[in-house]
């Protein structure tokens, strides 16, 4: 009875709180409408009033949202006010954004982008390319996110504006997260959070409690995970942060599920329901229903968890949410499979497949037209100076005919002119001349380089496309008929999971293949990131051993992506070959310069052997083979009991690119 009385108070408070924050944005809405009345307001005024209804409205109704917005920016087109068109296409991208249409966000905020250019508005560009790195952060296209992040926070940083340097800091380590670099992630975070710690501005406060209970959940260390959700709760309800409320009651249901504790699971994920219900939040209601049907298939409630899935469902397909959406499908196949009904088992599994091809060939043409808008843009810029170069070249043509009309006058000098503006004449001739065959090599190489990128596009395309979605569709037979087989004898079903593996594996190093031939170059920094993403699930595989991944190196160096693959692969063999033989319970991967080289070194502490004595097989051969391709050697060093080591070594050249 105490703990239903609590449940039952825990629930009015969210209430409560819901209705005390509508309250406060109605309140908001009614003062501007009014003032909107006086029939003696400029355009300006007009125009902001308009604006700020828009931004209020993002709470309560999107629908009323775009009308005061698109209301605003037709007012501010009539009356040719830029700072307003500006603002409104920015307010417009927001709108979008809120509703998870990403892409529609970037067209807006790229809109805004060529308004605050020309109006030369510093403060806006800064904070639209952090929106738009945020966008790219959601669609998981993380370089786009991190190059927009961090050009918004060097102009922050130029402008002296402290407080948006720390939100930029926040959003990159949440992309560093997102990566899987936990660590770099925490060090941001905390960094972060004692300077929020300093300002004490509570919407900060609890995103950044948030931020560092979700790392801290990732690298399953739950219980500090729950001490920072407790004070962004804490700190949420004493300030009426009911949209951060709702974030950090739905992870803390995702720690009781993890934890099986099923009924504070359930408790948490219910108050989380409460308040995106009253804030009429349709992507986070998606989520939470989701989790709400999961948590009742795994307690095998199966009657209580297909209502939540279908309501997940349909609003899934309602915001395009197809992540979501293809969740609820997976869960509903399995919970037809679990209830033996057949036929809706198929149906469910063909929406699944379909919907999951439909999402891949989304990603691979984001990213073809992602290239394809940042080729047009370098475009641009380059035709933008040739115009400049050209009117200069004119300004100079007319004034060396006004010299020399005027130098004319004089009879004495007239040859001297005559002989200097012919002189002047063809050396203008050269540099022209000059810079025009420099413009074709350029233009030629520019051609070349996007023939080669098209190619590679295509055959990763036509790899993913393909032989992708084949292994992916015989996974999911195989899962399909592991379920269905439920009677089925050990072996088979071992057999099953044996070529489920396997399919997966084949998967993954397509993936690596298309992740090289997607790139002309591949950085140091791109290496490291794909060894970290492999020693990740070696450690799942092989939980006895203890991993070091380690650099000494600038990142930025590169190499062409085919010596750049064959090092990965180089790599994995050895880091497999270790795993499988060595008996170690550490390895160690470091990456260095040494001299003019590129080094890799793979060391273990296992039990070694006598490189005399023993025949390496085809695994050393193949490293060879791969390092010879791309002139780089593979050396072998090891001893009875005292461990191996192999270091891989290829010549590198420099770059100057900066993230």
């Amino acid at each position: 009875m105490l703990l239903q009385s609590k449940k039952k108070s825990a629930l009015f408070l969210l209430i409560t709180i819901a209705s005390s924050l509508i309250f406060s944005q109605q309140k908001q809405i009614n003062a501007l409408k009014a003032k909107l009345k006086d029939s003696s307001l400029n355009d300006s005024i007009r125009i902001k009033y308009l604006g700020d209804l828009g931004w209020y409205y993002g709470n309560v109704s999107i629908d009323s949202a775009f009308f005061y917005t698109k209301k605003g920016l037709n007012l501010s087109i009539k009356s040719n006010n830029l700072k307003g068109i500006g603002q409104s296409y920015n307010d417009l991208g927001i709108i979008h954004y809120r509703t998870s249409k990403y892409d529609s966000a970037r067209y807006y905020y790229r809109k805004s982008l060529t308004i605050r250019t020309k109006i030369n508005d510093s403060i806006g560009l800064a904070g639209l390319y952090s929106k738009i790195g945020i966008s790219f952060q959601q669609n998981s296209i993380l370089d786009s996110a991190l190059y927009f992040n961090n050009k918004s926070l060097r102009m922050y940083e130029a402008l002296g504006m402290k407080r948006h340097v720390i939100i930029n800091q926040n959003n990159i380590a949440n992309i560093y997260q997102n990566l899987n670099q936990f660590d770099k992630a925490l060090k941001i975070h905390l960094s972060v959070l004692a300077t929020r710690e300093k300002t004490k501005i509570p919407a900060e406060l609890a995103e950044s409690y948030v931020n560092i209970g979700n790392v801290y959940q990732r690298l399953n260390e739950l219980e500090k995970s729950k001490n920072y959700y407790d004070k962004a709760i804490a700190i949420s309800e004493k300030h009426n942060l009911i949209r951060n409320l709702s974030i950090v009651y739905n992870n803390y249901g995702n720690i009781y599920k993890e934890e099986s504790k099923m009924d504070l699971a359930l408790d948490f994920y219910k108050k989380a329901y409460t308040i995106r219900k009253n804030l009429k939040d349709s992507y986070g209601l998606a989520s939470v229903t989701g989790n709400l049907g999961v948590l009742y298939f795994e307690a095998a409630k199966f009657k209580t968890a297909e209502p939540y899935l279908h309501e997940s469902l349909l609003l899934s397909k309602k915001l395009k949410a197809k992540e979501l959406e293809l969740s609820a499908y997976k869960v509903l196949l399995m919970l037809k499979a679990y209830l033996k009904q057949p036929d809706s088992t198929i149906f469910y599994q063909k929406k699944y497949d379909d919907l999951n091809n439909i999402i891949r060939n989304e990603n691979v043409t984001k990213q073809v037209l992602e290239i394809e808008t940042k080729y047009q843009t370098e475009k641009i810029e380059k035709e933008n100076a040739i115009q400049k170069e050209q009117l200069l070249s004119q300004e100079l043509a007319i004034k060396n005919k006004t010299l020399f009309t005027i130098l004319l006058a004089s009879a004495l000098i007239i040859l001297g002119i005559i002989f200097f503006a012919v002189y002047k004449k063809n050396q203008l001739k050269r540099k022209q001349l000059k810079k025009e065959i420099d413009l074709k090599d350029a233009l030629a190489t520019i051609k070349t380089q996007n023939r080669l990128q098209e190619q590679r596009l295509r055959i990763s395309r036509d790899l993913h496309d393909n032989i992708g979605s084949q292994l992916t569709f015989i996974i999911s037979s195989i899962d399909n008929l592991k379920y269905i087989s439920k009677d089925a004898n050990k072996k088979l079903k071992d057999k099953l999971t044996s070529i489920s593996g396997f399919t997966s594996d084949t998967i993954h190093q397509l993936r690596d293949t298309i992740w090289a031939m997607n790139k002309s170059e591949i950085t140091v920094e791109d290496l490291h990131t794909r060894i970290l993403s492999y020693v990740e699930k070696a450690k799942v595989a092989s939980p006895n051993i203890t991993f070091k991944v380690e650099y000494n190196i600038d990142l930025n160096m590169v190499f062409t992506s085919l010596i750049g693959m064959n090092i990965f692969r180089v790599i994995q063999e050895a880091i497999n070959n270790s795993i499988k033989y060595s008996e170690a319970n550490q390895l160690e991967i470091l990456l260095r310069k040494k001299d003019n080289l590129f080094e890799a070194i793979v060391k273990d502490n296992g039990n070694g052997f006598d490189i005399k004595s023993v025949d390496l097989g085809n695994g050393l051969s193949n490293m060879e083979k791969r390092m010879s391709e791309v002139g780089g050697k593979v050396k072998i060093i090891s001893e009875k009991e005292k461990g191996t080591e192999i270091i891989v070594a290829v010549a590198l050249k420099n770059t100057s690119n900066d993230v």
